[in-house]
């Protein structure tokens, strides 16, 4: 292979400059030409709003309540938000968010007479400047931009019915805890005469209706973080013990801990305290608990056949993965590393977890290149958390599991420094595009505040809601998409902190479509910003050949030879090659740089490339399948790959000038191939639901202008065709990645394009209305690969040559960590 390694520019602080004030344009007119629209809209606004205050008078609540503000479609961008007119920090707070464009806003009947009298304010007629533009006053816009003020109810706090949540929660994995999410924490008692009147009723009027509810009432705070609004569990006992209501967090005790009562199951207690929970203003959501479990993956033995396990090599070193699972068997006991140690031999089922550590460690030898393609040999963490029995056992607490897992990755971290977690484990909740599962917000802190990876399976359909298989027929596979129920994601594969992955049909089975979706594999979309899944790999055939079965080979826990299919089995594919990356890069390798390297080298499969299927493609494979760590790190004499990996702090930006490679030019025009994934790790804020992203970090390839301005030469993956993404806010978050951790772009210029051979990679930021930039900025990883789509021209020499002219300091990306310190 042409040594034409990744390159990593060390000096990318040198082109760090200041950020123009790109503004926000000037206020836009809703109702522009229709002032009678608008003085009806603006007489509708005013009575919602006493609508609101009517209800608040009437409380016995107390005074302050809460508001749902639904802005127009076109009203998403930020220099639409009414923060500056109408909802004030110092009039009526933004407390956070729901769907796209759904503010949540704390109101007293104070606060909305100032607001309503703010309304009456606006002008009716519609100005217009000297160029006989529409030109509102700031305050007809914010006006405008809002659809609807409607009071925040109890069909906005939970989706199901007591007769649902009576019979889940009866279910031993649950705990028995309602989980619920205030809009504010209640203070110590003994500072609550600290508080305004309005804000002690409230509080006051919370606690005490939690006490009528009666004996056996369980209230616990749960542990969460400055980002996420206050959570309790609140369980409903058989028990005569007074109510025990604990609104801070209390320390764990013990690993495994006693269950503590059975559930109470009358329907009318769990009614009355639901009803009193759907009432009260200080609610913001009632979700019942998710429950853990491993997916409906299929094993089948492979009669006759028998598999020894290779030895580790004395004195070579090995990638590293843990299994979060139920454990993994002692057949690859030379493999395991370490041990977390905490189900008991009675409450263990080893298969499932040992088919996936089999698969890292010899799945190249059990099936060959073409479905696992990394090198043999991995050692293995073997983080044993699901127990086959006894949950409560274990977890009694709501969200025990997750106390549970942050504990063993923090301390197998600092025993292994393992940093690729395996989790395929799904929750039986499908990801919703409106919301941020509670699951998926504790793996993001998790791997955050440990600087690890998980990656997590997308889930599988029940049995019964499997697709038929993919067809040769695109239009088939669209029907059959549209027809099929049940098969999104399943928790916490929306992780934004994480990489979730989807399952392919192995390519050696002729029963099957190559590399298409597995039949029984869950797809996207997960989130309303960015594409989950994140990868896809093979994970097994749903559709058993008669001669090779589900097409992939591993070891059951008895060292049996099975083949078997889930995306439970694709995920350690991908696991593997970010552990083998972790491993041939020296140093300690940003979470950025690991996660952008294997995104940035995916490839959607044949089978999903037709113009047929593209706006479907990344709801299936996401950006795709990813290379193996040799093809991502060893590039081709005829292309270059460059790395930045450093922080945007306020303020500022990267922007990068260069020249293109001189033999991709021609006539002065600049031809070739360009790709560009950048991965940033911004604030999350859940408190505001789907616009929890509060920073977007863009990356941007420019060229010169004969005008000396630059002009934006990409198009984000899976950008319509005939489109640029559009301008409008919805259009950019759909099909631009705007507001997207992860985002691809790319494009091909196969006829050249001019006027000059001068380039820009500028790497940019915006920050959502009321949201500051981190003080330590917002860390990123932006990778460019400019190539030759003939695979002729001397790329990686002519780019090298120009960096060093340049004065740029790069480096193969492999042995970086000699001088730089991120990487």
């Amino acid at each position: 292979m042409a040594n034409s390694p990744v390159q990593i520019i060390l000096n990318s602080s040198d082109f760090i400059e200041a950020l123009e004030n790109q503004g926000g344009g000037h206020p836009k007119d809703f109702f522009s030409g229709d002032d009678a629209a608008f003085a009806v809209h603006q007489q509708a606004m005013i009575d919602q709003l006493e609508e609101i205050k009517n209800l608040q008078l009437m409380s016995s609540f107390g005074r302050v309540g809460y508001a749902k503000v639904t802005l127009q479609p076109g009203a998403l961008a930020k220099s639409h938000r009414p923060t500056s007119q109408l909802f004030k920090n110092d009039v009526a707070r933004v407390v956070g968010g729901g769907d796209l464009g759904e503010l949540f806003v704390e109101l007293t009947p104070q606060s909305i007479d100032i607001i309503s009298n703010k309304v009456e304010q606006a002008e009716v007629q519609t100005r217009y400047n000297t160029r006989g533009e529409a030109s509102p006053s700031k305050l007809r816009s914010e006006i405008g931009a809002i659809q609807e003020i409607a009071p925040y109810t109890e069909s906005d706090k939970r989706n199901f019915s007591v007769a649902d949540a009576v019979e889940w929660l009866a279910q031993p994995q649950t705990g028995g805890f309602y989980l619920v999410e205030l809009f504010e924490e209640p203070p110590a008692v003994q500072d609550w005469d600290l508080l305004s009147t309005e804000k002690r009723q409230l509080f006051n009027t919370f606690v005490e209706g939690l006490l009528e509810i009666g004996n056996g009432l369980v209230v616990l705070r749960i542990k969460q973080t400055k980002d996420t609004g206050p959570m309790l569990g609140i369980k409903l006992e058989n028990s005569g013990a007074q109510p025990v209501i604990k609104l801070k967090v209390a320390q764990r005790s013990t690993t495994k801990s006693q269950q503590g009562n059975e559930i109470n199951q009358n329907a009318e207690q769990h009614s009355r305290l639901l009803g009193f929970l759907g009432r009260h203003p200080l609610v913001k959501k009632i979700a019942l608990p998710p429950i853990v479990t491993q997916s409906d993956t299929v094993i089948s033995p492979r009669r006759g056949e028998t598999f020894t396990v290779p030895q580790p090599e004395t004195g070579r070193s090995y990638p590293k993965i843990c299994v979060v699972d139920g454990g993994v068997s002692q057949i690859l006991g030379p493999w395991i590393e370490e041990r977390w140690g905490l189900i008991s031999a009675n409450d263990k089922n080893e298969n499932h977890g040992s088919f996936i550590a089999t698969l890292a460690v010899a799945g190249k030898a059990l099936n060959g290149d073409a479905v696992c393609g990394e090198p043999d040999g991995c050692k293995i963490i073997d983080l044993d958390i699901f127990p086959k029995q006894n949950y409560r056992t274990y977890f009694p607490e709501p969200l025990g599991f997750f106390d549970e897992l942050e504990a063993a990755v923090q301390e197998l971290k600092a025993k292994t420094g393992v940093r690729i977690f395996n989790f395929s484990l799904n929750f039986s909740q499908h990801a919703s595009g409106t919301g941020y599962s509670l699951v998926a917000q504790r793996l993001d802190k998790i791997a955050e505040d440990n600087d690890v990876i998980f990656i997590v399976s997308a889930g599988n359909t029940r049995p019964h809601e499997v697709r038929r298989e993919w067809p040769a027929d695109n239009l088939e596979a669209l029907r059959i998409l549209a027809s099929s129920r049940n098969d999104t994601i399943k928790t916490p594969a929306e992780s934004c902190r994480n990489m979730s992955v989807s399952a392919l049909n192995p390519p050696h089975l002729d029963n099957v479509i190559a590399y298409a979706l597995s039949n029984y594999s869950c797809r996207g979309p997960g989130l309303r910003v960015g594409l989950k899944p994140d990868l896809a790999h093979i994970g097994g055939a749903g559709t058993r050949h008669t001669t090779h079965g589900y097409g992939l080979l591993s070891l059951d826990a008895n060292g049996v030879v099975v083949d078997g299919c889930g995306t439970s089995y694709a995920a350690p594919n991908v696991s593997k090659t970010l552990a083998c990356l972790d491993h041939a890069i020296e140093g300690v390798v940003s979470r950025e740089t690991l996660f952008a390297l294997s995104i940035h080298s995916a490839v959607v499969p044949d089978s999903l490339k037709h113009k047929d299927l593209k706006n479907i493609a990344k709801d299936l494979v996401g950006f795709g399948k990813p290379g193996n760590s040799q093809e991502i790190l060893n590039g081709d004499p005829s292309a270059i790959t460059l790395v930045f990996a450093n922080r945007i702090t306020n303020g500022n930006k990267m922007s990068f000038r260069f020249s293109w490679p001189a033999s991709l030019v021609h006539d002065g025009k600049c031809r070739g191939h360009a790709r560009l994934t950048i991965v940033s790790t911004p604030e999350f804020d859940y408190r505001y639901g789907a616009e929890f992203v509060r920073v977007n970090v863009e990356a941007y390839l420019r060229q010169l202008q004969d005008d000396d301005s630059y002009l934006g030469r990409l198009h984000a993956v899976y950008t319509p065709d005939g489109s640029d993404g559009g301008q409008k806010e919805k259009d950019l978050i759909e099909h631009g990645f705007k507001w997207s951790p992860v985002k691809v772009y790319e494009k091909t210029f196969p006829r050249g394009v001019g006027p000059t051979t001068e380039w820009s990679l500028d790497v940019e930021y915006l920050t959502r209305d009321g949201a500051r930039m981190p003080a330590a900025g917002v860390p990123f990883t932006a990778i460019l690969t400019i190539s030759d789509p003939g695979k002729q021209a001397p790329v990686f020499n002519d780019m090298r040559q120009m960096l060093t002219s340049l004065g740029v300091q790069a480096v193969d990306i492999q042995t970086a960590a000699r001088v730089s310190t991120r990487i």
